[in-house]
């Protein structure tokens, strides 16, 4: 009879890659595991793993035991959620990421309003999941995945959030402001570009790729930090390229001034991902987000 233990067991030794370091990460001796993976294989009656060129690799019964924690063990991890949360008296658990950094400015506003008026649900942000979240969405990891623009795999349902605008955005003076109304990417050869590091901002990455890949900017910085590149850009360092929420609030402080870029691709359609259709914490989830953008959707609008 193949367990709970057993699964975790070959997920393990996956992940990590060698019996030493799985053995490390689940507090055992290495001679202990090899001891559990034997005992393994003698109930399945099948080898698990096969050494190839020093290397741990999966038989044919390793990958059907490995798809089944796959399946089985985050669902695991959610039931004991669910049961940590009943135990503090919540009776529902919603687990939200985005694939962008920058809704963290945002979504804990949001998630804050949602936990005052529902208490009894226990709703928490895995960031962890910010860089795929349609993958831990489709593992059980997360209840909502906010994207942007993405085909979901089959089996997802979205919900249309708000639509957004990337914009450019120079001190007020930069020789652009009073001479363009617009910048094509052209404009651009001349600039040093700070933007978000690519490898964190996935959307942003197709979309930047997209519009610069006939005329890149003369240089390009990346960071992580969105204070740090508008920090730059007032001091004259640079220009940037930002979603129009992202900025609005840092226009009110510095001398800082947005243009337009000549491209369809600066529009954006956010949606909410998720698996189960009917869940009703996820339309108040979905529609508390479309009523928190809207005064800014329609200021835009005029």
């Amino acid at each position: 009879m193949i367990t709970t233990n057993d699964l975790q067991l070959v997920a393990h030794i996956v992940t990590e890659g060698s019996l030493t370091r799985a053995a490390d990460k689940m507090y055992l001796t290495q001679s202990a595991l090899s001891h559990q993976l034997k005992d393994l294989e003698k109930r399945a009656g099948l080898p698990i793993f096969e050494r190839v060129n020093k290397k741990l690799l999966l038989t044919p019964a390793g990958r059907r035991v490995m798809e089944s924690a796959n399946k089985i063990l985050p669902q695991l991890a959610r039931l004991q959620e669910d049961i940590q949360a009943c135990r503090k008296g919540k009776l529902y658990t919603l687990r939200i990421s985005t694939e962008c950094y920058t809704c963290y400015h945002w979504l804990p506003q949001v998630v804050s309003e949602l936990k005052a008026l529902h208490q009894q649900v226990e709703i928490s942000i895995v960031a962890a999941a910010t860089q795929k979240p349609l993958t831990w969405l489709m593992n059980g990891e997360l209840d909502v995945a906010i994207i942007s623009d993405s085909r979901p795999p089959a089996g997802v349902h979205t919900h249309t959030l708000f639509n957004d605008e990337v914009v450019a955005v120079l001190p007020r003076r930069h020789p652009f402001v009073g001479q363009k109304k617009s910048l094509a990417a052209e404009d651009f050869a001349t600039e040093h570009l700070l933007t978000y590091d690519m490898a964190e901002e996935a959307g942003a990455q197709n979309m930047m790729r997209e519009f610069f890949r006939a005329s890149p900017p003369k240089d390009i910085t990346r960071l992580q930090l969105t204070e740090a590149i508008v920090e730059m850009i007032h001091a004259g360092m640079g220009v940037g390229v930002f979603a129009t929420w992202a900025i609005a609030p840092y226009l009110k402080s510095r001398d800082l001034v947005t243009l337009p870029l000549q491209t369809p691709l600066r529009k954006r359609t956010w949606k909410a991902a998720c698996l189960d259709r009917q869940n009703p914490l996820i339309r108040h989830f979905v529609e508390h987000i479309r009523q928190h953008f809207k005064p800014s959707l329609q200021k835009q609008s005029k």
